[in-house]
Order: C-alpha cells, then sequence, then structure tokens
C-alpha cells in the first residue's frame, strides 16, 4: 500500500519507480521492487530505533569497587580445596 501510494503521489518513491521502468522492468516488478526498498528502510529504521534504546554495558572500574570486593575476586582465582 505505501509503494502505491508513493508512485501515485511522486516524490522518491515515484522517481525510483520511473527509474525500474526505464531499465525495462514491468510495472508489477517495478512495483514490487519499490515495496522491497521501503521495507528494507523500515527494517534499518527499527534495528536503529532498538540500538537506540538498548543500555549500554560497561565493565566496572576495578579500583572504584571496595577493597572487600577484590578480596572476594582474588579468591575466586584460587583453586578449590576440600576441607
Amino acid at each position: 500500500m505505501i509503494a502505491v501510494t508513493q508512485v501515485r503521489r511522486g516524490g522518491e518513491g515515484a522517481d525510483y519507480f520511473a527509474k525500474q521502468l526505464a531499465r525495462g522492468k514491468t510495472p508489477k516488478e517495478a512495483v514490487r521492487l519499490l515495496r522491497r526498498r521501503v521495507s528494507d528502510r523500515v527494517f534499518r529504521a527499527l534495528l536503529t530505533d532498538e540500538d537506540a534504546a538498548q543500555p549500554t554495558a560497561t565493565v566496572p572500574d576495578l579500583a572504584a569497587l571496595p577493597a572487600a570486593w577484590h578480596r572476594s575476586i582474588a579468591e575466586l582465582d584460587r583453586p578449590h580445596t576440600r576441607s
């Protein structure tokens, strides 16, 4: 529906449609290509929006952690022994 509206109202979609017709595509093929182009742009916009909404994960600075945490982290590096 979007592709047909763009062809009827002019603008970027109509220009793309005319370019495809000039390349020898049938009107049906040109509309199919325009639909694909529109859906690719919508999908790209959705991905960009999703990336912008995702919080970025950061690695904490060990110097900023309390000293007790440093000991706990060091204990994790030691091999486990049974008592």
